[in-house]
């Protein structure tokens, strides 16, 4: 099986998005039985180890990846019931001079969640998003410092089905907001730094989801690429996969540049762009 490597790392092709790593692993956890209270899995260090090799090589080729210690935390439930929307919080040491963040989903079909570039606009110290969590996984996160070093953290979450989840909208109301973008801000009130929440409207289809209740499947259509600019300057640029949730939601920080408007690009899998412009904040 062959990986393309695309978008300054990305390991993602539709063949690999529709077959999914595992199949090089068929021991792996993949599959579980819920009940009542929780899902019940189990897991074999020994193959999660593999499995996050198997990744990584992938990835990153051969250069080492060392333990973060506390340069990076990830915060995420132990089990989470809505698991095509899965909160995850990763918070990073800024005296690290941290210049991009990938994130994994380890026993995900498509692993790699996305991997952000970050800009001169980014204050770096805390991302929000939710994913789509297939099974019991490691999530691993994985920055890299400016010297070129790559440190990486990891934290079990258990949920179940993420990926085959339908979308929550019906058809109609899917069209009807594909694409509307919104961002909210909140500037602290020393005027520095602004955080911010920007949504995307867009079903994130992976090609595992049935369609209306029958047996087939709905054609992939995802969010590869999501670019953040401050008065021109970027704050960030996020490659992503299908392996992000449905209508992504990041929590992010920034720092107002050039005239402070702010402009949101978009680009999904079939080329299509959704952009937004918005005004600087008052002072």
């Amino acid at each position: 099986m062959t990986i393309e490597k695309r978008h300054r790392g990305l390991a993602v092709t539709v063949r690999w998005l529709a077959l999914g790593v595992a199949l090089a692993l068929p021991g792996l956890p993949l599959a579980a039985r819920a009940d009542d209270d929780e899902v019940s899995q189990k897991v074999d260090p020994v193959e999660q180890a593999e499995r996050w090799d198997l990744v990584r090589s992938a990835v990153f080729d051969n250069r080492p990846v060392q333990d973060a210690g506390d340069t990076v935390r990830i915060e995420a439930p132990d089990f989470w019931r809505e698991s095509a929307m899965v909160p995850i919080t990763i918070r990073l040491d800024p005296s690290k001079h941290i210049v991009s963040l990938s994130l994994f989903v380890d026993n995900n079909p498509a692993p790699q969640v996305g991997v952000f570039h970050f800009g001169p606009a980014m204050s770096v110290g805390e991302i929000k998003l939710f994913v789509r969590v297939n099974t019991l996984s490691l999530v691993h996160a994985v920055v890299e410092t400016a010297d070129g070093s790559l440190l990486s953290t990891a934290r079990y979450v258990k949920a179940q089905g993420g990926c085959a989840t339908p979308s929550t909208g019906q058809l109609k109301e899917i069209i009807a907001r594909l694409g509307q973008i919104q961002l909210r801000r909140e500037r602290p009130d020393d005027g520095s730094n602004v955080v911010s929440r920007l949504t995307i409207n867009h079903p994130n289809y992976n090609g595992m989801q049935m369609s209306g209740g029958s047996t087939t499947l709905i054609p992939p259509r995802y969010l590869e690429k999501i670019s953040v600019r401050s008065g021109g300057v970027t704050v960030f640029d996020l490659d992503s996969s299908i392996s992000l949730s449905e209508d992504p939601s990041i929590s992010f920080t920034y720092t107002p540049a050039g005239n402070g408007a702010m402009e949101i690009v978009a680009t999904d899998s079939i080329g299509t762009v959704f952009t937004r412009r918005f005004a600087a904040l008052a002072q």
